[in-house]
């Protein structure tokens, strides 16, 4: 197994830090302190922070307890609850140091507290640990979860991780989406260009359809062999559809040359399922559905797509 040396971990200075203060001058102040050292981007307002992050997912938060509109204990439970968001460490900001003031800190899910005035010092060394932390973190996922040969994520990251967007699809009532992707006419172009071609055709899907996904909750899977998933919370009908004929045009324009097959260029097919999950939807079934929707594209012409909703 390679080991964390062999990874290609981005350095500190290129790691993004949003400070979220509603004071102008602390804001300034902090992003003064920090700037020679990271990218620093700042907010006014704790309720325009998830949606940002959902966007725009910083390395790290610098959040004052005190705002406004709403406070950074409870922004900061939220962006612990969710998925896309839950691994972004935290750094309070507070004037209040006493135990309870600090207890309220850690029990909102923050990784690490500084009181008032900031040293600049003290900011920069704790957010440089809480970053080569993450980046470390981040380095184990991609050993254990990244699949080697394409980049996405591999099936014991479905199995272990995958879920928690189903879950959180549940608890807002919110729709959830997944397509299943096969490469049209696999094994023919395996045995008429070789396996070492196939590799790389299929590091070729994997890089269209991580490019035809723009969300951080989004996922991409390689499921196994020629066979890809497409996980998509909060995706309905019509976003799905969108991906999907966004896939299919970019590799069309890719051209890459079949000779075996009828379209004489290497084409997908893809199933896909939306639904409103209950307690009682799994990701096997919605894989299951899925797969019968790509069953009946397979058959019938391939290069194409079938959708469902459930």
């Amino acid at each position: 197994m390679e080991s964390l040396m062999q990874l290609d971990i981005k350095p500190i200075s290129e790691c993004r830090v949003l400070i979220v203060d509603d004071d102008e001058i602390i804001r300034l102040t902090l992003e003064a302190m920090l700037d020679e050292h990271v990218n620093v981007e700042s907010l006014a307002e704790s309720r325009s922070v998830i949606p940002y992050c959902i966007e725009n997912v910083p390395d790290l938060i610098v959040l004052d307890v005190q705002m406004p509109d709403m406070s950074g204990l409870e922004l900061c439970k939220i962006i612990k609850s969710q998925p896309a968001t839950e691994n972004i460490p935290v750094i309070f900001i507070t004037s209040s140091y006493d135990a309870q003031s600090q207890n309220n800190c850690w029990q909102a899910g923050a990784n690490d507290f500084i009181a008032k005035p900031v040293n600049a010092s003290t900011l920069y060394h704790r957010v440089k640990n809480h970053l080569e932390n993450k980046l470390r973190l981040e380095a184990l996922i991609k050993l254990t979860y990244k699949d080697a040969l394409t980049g996405v994520y591999n099936r014991l990251y479905l199995k272990d991780e995958a879920q928690n967007s189903l879950n959180q699809c549940k608890r807002d009532g919110s729709v959830y989406s997944l397509l299943m992707l096969d490469i049209d006419y696999f094994k023919l172009f395996n045995d008429h260009y070789g396996h070492l071609e196939g590799d790389d055709c299929l590091k070729l899907i994997a890089s269209v359809l991580k490019s035809s996904v723009k969300r951080p909750q989004d996922m991409v899977i390689r499921f196994g062999g020629e066979e890809f998933l497409i996980l998509l919370p909060f995706t309905d009908n019509t976003g799905a559809e969108m991906i999907s004929k966004q896939i299919l045009s970019s590799l069309q324009a890719k051209n890459v040359p079949h000779d075996l097959s009828p379209l004489k260029q290497v084409s997908v097919s893809i199933g896909g399922v939306t639904c409103t999950p209950s307690q009682a939807t799994t990701l096997d079934m919605l894989i299951k559905q899925a797969d019968e929707a790509l069953y009946e594209v397979k058959r019938a012409e391939k290069n194409s797509f079938k959708l469902i909703s459930i």
